[in-house]
């Protein structure tokens, strides 16, 4: 069996979209819309490594035991509703990306953006500040409903130096603890407007005050686990170093490109590869049709 963590952490460079849909929209058309009309666009663009898309529920304030001091819940108008995670080897990955497709057509890729997002936010995660510590789910790619899967989003106090080695110290213990089944890492750079400006892209983001600076990619056994991970008793200092912990439940979790391939639901789109699922129809995963179908952006080999 691959090591798949090993694989995940060759990742250098993460770009991670957080936010909330426009007000006159709803989400339960927002949310198939951006898994099966956006995402597979994405999926397909030159440099990508991983692509994972989430969707997010309102915070659930009491998932983690109360530290004084630390926002457990943000007001609900100022909830994230999703998150995208792209990642890439390298500065280069990154670069073939920006240039992926053309102009005329990667605008209507992000037309998208101002269709349906009202604000968003860009986040960079750079080197080892983005690392997967544990995961044993035994599923490097996994798409449709999550079960006690979480986005733990961190506001900072103090300085960053004290915030980020904190952090990693609560992360470490995490991983370590009994009912967790995945935890990844993802330390924030400051957005740059001006680079997402250059970029092209359509800039709507959070004033600094609702920004986060460190996200957790969480999978429990089941809620009941969380109850340890954060304690008073714990011997950190939590209220030393964070403003806020926010807990989104992430009731789906796709992904659309692995290992710089794209996913039978990143090809496909989800809808069908559910479909292909369920009647466990391997013939259509076989490489030589998805290629006569989507050309050379189709796995050689088996498909995820």
């Amino acid at each position: 069996m691959e090591n798949w963590v090993a694989l995940e952490n060759l990742a250098g460079i993460g770009r991670v979209t957080c936010g909330w849909k426009r007000p006159e929209l709803s989400l339960d058309a927002v949310r198939p819309y951006w898994r099966d009309a956006h995402s597979p666009a994405i999926a397909r663009r030159h440099g990508v490594y991983e692509y994972r898309h989430y969707a997010l529920d309102p915070v659930e304030p009491d998932l983690f035991a109360a530290i004084e001091g630390v926002e457990r819940a943000p007001p609900a108008d100022q909830q994230l509703m999703w998150l995208s995670d792209v990642r890439y080897r390298d500065q280069a990955g990154l670069d073939a990306f920006g240039a992926s497709p053309g102009p005329q057509v990667k605008a209507q890729i992000l037309a998208d953006i101002e269709m349906i997002v009202d604000k968003s936010t860009t986040y960079l995660v750079l080197g080892d500040n983005g690392r997967t510590l544990v995961d044993s789910s035994g599923d490097p790619a996994p798409a449709g409903p999550a079960a006690h899967s979480y986005g733990v989003f961190l506001k900072q106090r103090g300085d960053e130096a004290g915030f980020r080695a904190h952090v990693r110290a609560m992360a470490a213990r995490w991983a370590a603890g009994p009912g967790v089944r995945r935890l990844r890492l993802n330390l924030f750079e400051v957005p740059d407007m001006d680079a997402e400006r250059k970029a092209g892209y359509p800039v709507k983001t959070h004033p600094p005050e609702m920004q986060y600076q460190a996200w957790i990619d969480l999978a429990l056994a089941g809620p009941e686990a969380a109850r340890g991970l954060m304690s008073p008793a714990d011997g950190l200092d939590h209220a030393g170093h964070l403003r806020a912990v926010h807990a989104y439940p992430a009731p789906a979790v796709y992904t659309f490109n692995c290992a710089g391939r794209p996913t039978l639901a990143g090809l496909r789109g989800y809808p069908a590869m559910a479909a292909i699922r369920g009647l466990d129809a391997g013939h259509q995963r076989d490489p030589g049709l998805l290629r006569w179908m989507y050309g050379d952006v189709a796995p050689l080999e088996g498909v995820r």
